[in-house]
């Protein structure tokens, strides 16, 4: 079988209660161009009878995967790389709701389960091969750029992790399906046995705050948790604002907000907040009180 392909690199948070393995909170970690294993070579454990090997053992001692992938966007590299957001303040930029992704000492890299889709060439037919690393853990990646010349060179981004055996009691480390007949029944492998679902279609919560600003009238908002790469900030001020019912609900007829500047309102208005996906689809939404700076 002739490998001719690779496709859907899926995570998801490997969590343990003794012997009992978990997993959640998964997703894709963008497209992958590349994938390799290294396997360490464990030594031989040979025993001798009648002056030769009788029986050997040799298990394995555990590996490397390097994976190549088009992009790493925020949130897959937030939740495989234990990182955090915080809120980007910086005069004259125009990007909604930019944010800094942050190294520092509360990084903490979780374990995670890890798996693609093998495209390969059976008898002429192709077929997908799903293959799941049951324990892993990423490194942070470094950086390497090359400036553009008259050809654009693209460049990938490169990830590495170890690969260990899990916790249950066979202490299992890789699974791979037999070949597949579509690249859909591989990807529903995969999301079974990492416990990765659909999104849920309801609408999540947004903590909104505000204090007052720095000029009379204004008021300034902040909002937990960090905003999801690709969404936008959609806001309402009046006497009552009534929030969205469901997940989806169109929200194009609110305010666009940067997620950073003052708001005009008046102390004791309600101000409601949505986040918003780019078809200006809610996902999440909060509201709070007003406090805004009173004139002199």
């Amino acid at each position: 079988m002739a490998t001719i392909g690779l496709s859907k690199p899926y995570y998801a948070i490997y969590s343990n209660d003794g012997n009992t393995v978990t997993y959640s909170n998964g997703g894709l970690i963008g497209k992958a161009t590349e994938l390799t294993l290294e396997l360490e070579e464990g030594d031989s454990n040979n025993f001798y009878a009648d002056n030769a090997v009788a029986e050997t053992d040799n298990q394995f001692s555990g590996g490397t995967i390097t994976l190549s992938t088009d992009d790493l966007l925020p949130s897959p590299m937030l939740a495989i790389l234990g990182l955090k957001q915080e809120a980007m303040d910086v005069d004259g930029v125009t990007t909604d709701s930019p944010q800094w992704i942050v190294y520092d000492d509360d990084q903490a890299i979780p374990y995670v389960g890890f798996g693609g889709i093998i495209k390969a060439k059976q008898n002429g037919q192709t077929k997908w091969i799903a293959v799941v690393f049951n324990k892993i853990q990423f490194a942070n990646p470094g950086i390497s750029a090359v400036t553009q010349g008259e050809t654009i060179e693209w460049q990938a981004k490169e990830l590495t992790a170890t690969v260990m055996r899990d916790d249950s009691v066979k202490h299992g480390w890789q699974m791979q399906s037999t070949p597949m007949d579509t690249e859909a029944d591989a990807e529903a492998a995969i999301k079974d046995a990492l416990n990765i679902t659909n999104p849920n279609s309801t609408l999540g919560t947004l903590t909104v705050s505000g204090a007052a600003g720095s000029e009379t009238g204004e008021t300034e908002i902040t909002v937990a948790p960090p905003i999801t790469y690709g969404n936008h900030y959609v806001y309402q001020v009046n006497t009552d604002v009534t929030l969205p019912a469901e997940y989806g609900e169109d929200v194009s007829s609110w305010t666009p907000w940067n997620g950073m500047s003052a708001i005009q309102a008046t102390t004791g208005q309600e101000i409601g907040v949505v986040e918003a996906d780019a078809a200006n689809k809610a996902v999440k939404a909060g509201k709070a009180t007003v406090t805004a700076k009173e004139g002199a």
